[in-house]
């Protein structure tokens, strides 16, 4: 089942993720479509594509709290490329972190970030759009401490979708639970998955695409600011020496040739290493016109 996206540089193109729609509550297979795990709340079993674009469409702006009802992380990070003029290149890069997104939500894995990173970096240079595609290693603060964070900058635009808690804040979605709804979590989850979790119903930091905000929380759930910088924390921030010497591994691993990517790879955990090569196997295909476009989707909804 194919899924497109519009190019607002090419008019009448499109880019066509290779995949298949994961069945819903299974792990989805690598290169799976970005957008088309739909909306975690809805009880059909079956949709046409047509159906789950029309759906991703209607919903309210990922970037407004609004949709953290309606869209799951994945789909709200890939209908960032439908509410905005973006370039073809740009549209990529929202198809590739969605998937990233979903990975994450999959696997709970938190502090991936440089994984992440270099995980959609690969899959935009396979799919052709390497160009002012640059990794950062840098710092993140996450509840008062410091610590060491890489992401993407495309034409100097933060590409950073590895948050964390993700996992949880998807469960909520999946199950029409509002995350800023302290006493309905606990309820629906229980104590030691919240703390476990990393359930932060007041404020979270959102995902940034192409520097626009998508919040990860629930309705009543307040923005963090981002809280990325290049600059090393002062002594007084708990984690600063733990997140300036991680720090210095990430920005040694990222200014390495590439050729040296798959022993650094093979360093990793598995679960980790999982991840980066689902992310990094992402594939897009070019759609030159609408009619091929409706002959692929047709195809795939067989």
């Amino acid at each position: 089942a194919d899924m497109s996206l519009a190019s607002a540089s090419a008019p009448g193109a499109s880019l066509v993720p290779s995949g298949r729609r994961a069945p819903r509550g299974g792990r989805a297979p690598s290169r799976v479509v970005p957008s088309a795990f739909g909306f975690g709340r809805s009880n059909h079993a079956q949709f046409t594509l047509e159906q789950i674009e029309a759906e991703i469409r209607s919903a309210p702006p990922s970037t407004s709290p609004a949709s953290t009802s309606r869209l799951s992380l994945a789909d709200a990070v890939w209908k960032v490329s439908l509410d905005n003029p973006l370039s073809l290149r740009d549209r990529a890069a929202c198809a590739i972190a969605a998937e990233a997104v979903q990975a994450l939500c999959e696997t709970g894995l938190d502090g991936a970030s440089l994984a992440v990173t270099l995980g959609i970096r690969e899959a935009m240079i396979a799919n052709g759009f390497g160009d002012s595609v640059r990794a950062v290693a840098g710092y993140v603060s996450v509840g008062g401490y410091a610590r060491a964070h890489a992401w993407l900058e495309i034409d100097g635009r933060v590409l950073d979708v590895a948050g964390e808690g993700l996992a949880l804040c998807e469960a909520a979605r999946r199950l029409g639970v509002d995350y800023s709804d302290a006493m309905a979590m606990a309820e629906a989850f229980g104590p030691d998955a919240l703390r476990f979790g990393g359930h932060e119903p007041n404020a979270r930091r959102p995902l940034l695409v192409l520097n626009m905000s998508v919040p990860t929380g629930g309705t009543s759930t307040a923005l963090a600011r981002p809280g990325l910088t290049m600059r090393e924390p002062p002594a007084n921030v708990p984690g600063c020496e733990d997140a300036a010497e991680t720090n210095a591994r990430f920005a040694a691993v990222l200014s390495e040739p590439r050729t040296r990517l798959s022993d650094r790879v093979r360093e990793m955990p598995e679960e980790v290493a999982d991840v980066f090569h689902r992310v990094a196997s992402t594939r897009l295909d070019l759609v030159g016109d609408e009619r091929q476009r409706a002959a692929r989707l047709a195809a795939g909804a067989q």
